[in-house]
């Protein structure tokens, strides 16, 4: 579980406790001192309005952030500082709108008095489930160093006794191991391949713009966030953060993260499941006019590139007469022997592609991504197209960006699949489920049938 991930659910919380202070204030004055009858819902709704204002203005003072949990002891004045002043905003909204009159100013102080209790009261225990879940690695940064000793060991000295702080190795800035040296970056990006890794700290002694740049380039093929400390860059500061008591400068950020993630994830396997469901009958007749057309299997599984460069195998319908599936692969081409009757026709519609839906459901792709490619031309354009390993940073889709602008069928042309991997970052960069979303509503008219494929 990421680490804001946890955080969120903390202010989540937070905002439960407010609207359950509301309705136990209504319940213990209204109700039982009062003992008048009156319905619950103007007061949920005033604690849900509470709750949100106080949300927001905690989240201003930055008290929703992991470093102000944990300190909540020195920090605590603050929360209760937070609570009065949204309180005092809720009083003026209520007077502005000419509804104050509809509440009891008794239940109101009754409702702060709980309020302030219960999230003072709260912060020590969101503070030992942080402690806790960082203990047990679940929101645990682990980080990796790269730089000359010296700075790597200011960095390790700073970080000593930090929580949630995990060094998972220490890497010098040359490419390649040789003979007598440290570990090198080729070792850092086989760690990352294999997911030990969240994070990349660049620590330089001195500020050295061509070299720091040099190493975000070799990085930018893991899925992780790369920060250099400190830095002179021309290149874009995307974000800053604290590591221990150092400052820290974000050049690369891990792409659909967080809620990001867990929302992509859902809908990937919500409606991938309702797809495959509707599309069972068409597969299956799929399958038995595959069988009767041409002696072969039914299903086509050519090994790709998925996620962090991981190799995956790919379902597709068998629509020609071989199943390369080796070192060299010859793309289809025009008129190509090799394509069955039937497989003319589901290459056209790109029915082909349906049993990718398997893929999806395994976790190995999602439903809007970059295509993956076999790994004979991925090995050929990784060669000749700058960031073209950057595509992995994110899951293989069964449609993209690139294929709805109309970048898809053969890549023997190295401007085309420049032209395709820009889409593809592009995606990267930008994604959305908005995107996802407008991406599959345009697939059926413009990425399943297109004169480029074969």
């Amino acid at each position: 579980m990421p680490n804001r991930i946890a955080t969120d659910l903390v202010a989540l919380v937070d905002v439960g406790l407010v609207v359950l202070a509301a309705v136990v204030a209504k319940f213990l004055y209204i109700a039982l001192y009062l003992e008048d009858a009156r319905p619950h819902e103007p007061y949920l709704i005033a604690g849900l309005t509470g709750g949100i204002v106080i949300h927001y203005v905690m989240r201003a003072r930055r008290l929703h952030e992991a470093p102000a949990i944990l300190a909540w002891r020195n920090r605590a004045g603050e929360v209760l500082l937070a609570v009065g002043l949204s309180f005092l905003m809720l009083i003026a909204t209520a007077y502005l709108l000419k509804i104050s009159a509809n509440y009891s100013r008794a239940w109101l102080l009754t409702w702060l008095c709980l309020t302030a209790l219960a999230m003072t009261a709260n912060r020590p225990i969101m503070a030992r489930l942080l402690l806790w879940l960082a203990a047990t690695g679940y929101t645990a940064r682990r980080i990796a160093l790269v730089g000359d000793a010296p700075s790597r060991e200011r960095l390790l000295q700073s970080l000593h006794g930090v929580s949630g702080i995990w060094v998972a190795g220490e890497f010098s800035t040359r490419v390649d191991r040789e003979p007598g040296y440290e570990d090198s970056i080729a070792d850092l990006i086989a760690m990352g391949q294999r997911d030990e890794i969240d994070e990349v700290v660049i620590a330089l002694s001195c500020a050295s713009p061509q070299l720091a740049d040099q190493l975000v380039e070799q990085l930018s093929v893991l899925p992780v966030d790369v920060w250099v400390c400190p830095a002179e860059l021309g290149m874009p500061i995307l974000a800053t953060s604290r590591l221990g008591a150092l400052s820290l400068l974000q050049v690369q950020p891990k792409p659909i993260r967080d809620w990001g993630y867990l929302f992509k994830l859902l809908f990937d396997y919500v409606a991938a499941s309702a797809c495959t469901l509707l599309f069972a009958p068409l597969m299956l007749c799929i399958a038995i006019a595959i069988r009767l057309d041409s002696p072969g299997p039914v299903f086509f599984r050519q090994r790709r590139h998925g996620f962090n460069h991981r190799i995956i195998g790919v379902y597709k319908f068998r629509s020609m007469t071989v199943v390369e599936n080796g070192e060299r692969i010859d793309q289809a081409r025009k008129n190509d022997p090799r394509v069955t009757r039937v497989g003319k026709f589901l290459r056209r519609t790109s029915l082909d592609e349906l049993p990718q839906l398997f893929n999806v459901l395994r976790g190995e792709m999602s439903l809007v991504g970059p295509r993956p490619h076999a790994l004979a031309h991925n090995q050929l354009y990784r060669d000749r197209l700058d960031r073209y390993a950057s595509r992995h940073r994110v899951k293989p889709g069964m449609t993209g960006w690139a294929q709805i602008k109309g970048l898809r069928g053969p890549t023997e042309d190295p401007e085309k699949m420049r032209l395709r991997v820009h889409m593809d970052l592009h995606y990267i960069e930008n994604w959305s489920l908005w995107l996802d979303l407008k991406i599959i509503a345009a697939t059926p008219f413009v990425g399943f049938i297109h004169r480029n494929a074969l």
